[in-house]
């Protein structure tokens, strides 16, 4: 089946939702002035206001959301006195952050925009992802997806770091080295058009590169390989005792290269009986801002047929089953920012026990997708000391729980149209042994 065709528009009809967490763990990301928590915030309203065009209901989120204006947002979410407790207006509040997350209307498309440290009460991120797919993220809503917009920033204040009944504070400053610089995120749940759409508009917004410091990543199970490899690009280096003709000529076969059918074309040597290795280097696309797909788990379905002189055509008719073995893909590597898959095709000429021309098509894919290295470089667990401000605690466990939903929505899929598994490539061989 042909990868999913992504949607780039964006939904005429958004309701969107921003909800700012309003406890004290968030203090130190104002009290220095502009910072990239500040500038996140200018671009956040942007973004929906100016590009979307959208009207926007903004919540300070806490034990009780409480709706405030577009003009509160602006003025005071920006200051200390929104997170201080210290007016009676805007009163000390916990961290529920799972919350602020509610169901859509009937009928409704709807975004819901969460900004915080992710320092949930109690610690808890199983109960915040858990109500992520509850809500959002499941069948029930299949264009639904997860966005994260992680941002580090300038603080200066308390670190709040909350396990089950045990709380730790320490106070920490970070100054503006990047190392140094305190994560906050902010959740996007709604249709994945929408989180497409405004993850790219943020970029108008970049306010002195804020984007260089944030990383962006969608949770969706159907939007992840633009478009999947074949061997329309071929290798040119060759290793001794195989060779690619223009044509295979053998029992009344004639097969050509043709540029409408990726397949490679090659010759075995009758005196050839060592490994052959070929390495390939072929164009492989996933959708910006996507999880990667782990080439550790990596699987393959395999046909193969041989021609057949009497019938004059390919058939499953082989006379033994070492033919199944006579060529591996392995090696996988993804170069992402190249957009390139680099993979072996190790061939066996001994397996080829009789004469002939045989066909090998593989489909290449697979249900296991990659924890990108900043989960757990920016987790607490990869703290360098119990007061290291620039590490957040169950990080790396809530992403995880994201990737690890992604993966079983994938596989649950019960539509026939659609693979439970992500298709990488399809390649195909026809091979002459003399």
């Amino acid at each position: 089946m042909p990868p999913t065709q992504e949607q780039s528009s964006k939904s005429n009809n958004l309701r969107v939702a921003i909800y700012i967490d309003g406890s004290g763990s968030m203090l130190g990301y104002v009290k220095d002035g502009e910072t990239n928590y500040v500038k996140a915030l200018h671009a956040i309203r942007n973004v929906f206001e100016l590009t979307g065009k959208l009207p926007v209901e903004y919540y300070r989120n806490g034990n009780n959301s409480q709706r405030i204006t577009t003009s509160e947002y602006y003025s005071y979410a920006a200051r200390p006195i929104f997170y201080d407790g210290s007016n009676s207006k805007y009163k000390a509040v916990s961290s529920p952050i799972d919350a602020a997350i509610v169901a859509p209307r009937k009928n409704e498309d709807k975004m819901t925009v969460i900004i915080t440290d992710l320092e949930q009460n109690s610690g808890d991120v199983t109960k915040l992802n858990k109500k992520i797919q509850d809500t959002y993220f499941n069948a029930e809503r299949p264009d639904y997806a997860v966005g994260i917009w992680a941002v580090k920033s300038q603080f200066n204040g308390n670190v709040y770091i909350q396990n089950s009944d045990i709380l730790k504070t320490f106070n920490y400053k970070s100054g503006n080295t990047p190392e140094k610089l305190r994560p906050f995120y902010i959740l996007f749940l709604g249709p994945y058009r929408d989180i497409k759409y405004y993850f790219e508009q943020l970029k108008n917004y970049d306010s002195q590169e804020l984007l260089a410091n944030s990383k962006l990543i969608i949770f969706h199970p159907d939007n992840l390989i633009e478009s999947i490899s074949n061997l329309q690009t071929l290798p040119t280096n060759l290793p001794k005792g195989i060779n690619r003709p223009y044509s295979l000529v053998k029992d009344g076969l004639y097969a050509s290269k043709n540029n409408n059918v990726p397949i490679d074309l090659l010759q075995i040597d009758n005196t050839t009986q060592n490994e052959l290795v070929i390495d390939y280097n072929v164009p492989f696309k996933q959708y910006k801002n996507s999880l990667l797909i782990d080439v550790n788990s990596i699987q393959h379905k395999k046909n193969v047929q041989k021609f057949d002189k009497f019938l004059k055509k390919f058939t499953s008719n082989i006379e033994t089953s070492e033919i199944n073995e006579a060529i591996k893909l392995t090696n996988w590597q993804i170069l992402d920012q190249e957009n390139k898959l680099k993979f072996s095709a190790i061939i066996q000429p001994h397996k080829f026990t009789s004469p002939g021309v045989y066909q090998f098509k593989f489909d290449i894919f697979t249900q296991n997708l990659q924890s990108p290295s900043w989960w757990q470089e920016w987790d607490w667990t990869s703290r360098t000391s119990d007061k290291d401000g620039s590490k957040t605690h169950n990080l790396e466990a809530f992403l995880i729980g994201l990737k690890n939903r992604t993966e079983t929505m994938k596989v649950e899929q019960s539509d026939t149209r659609i693979n439970n598994y992500w298709l990488i490539g399809r390649f195909c061989y026809a091979i002459q042994k003399n």
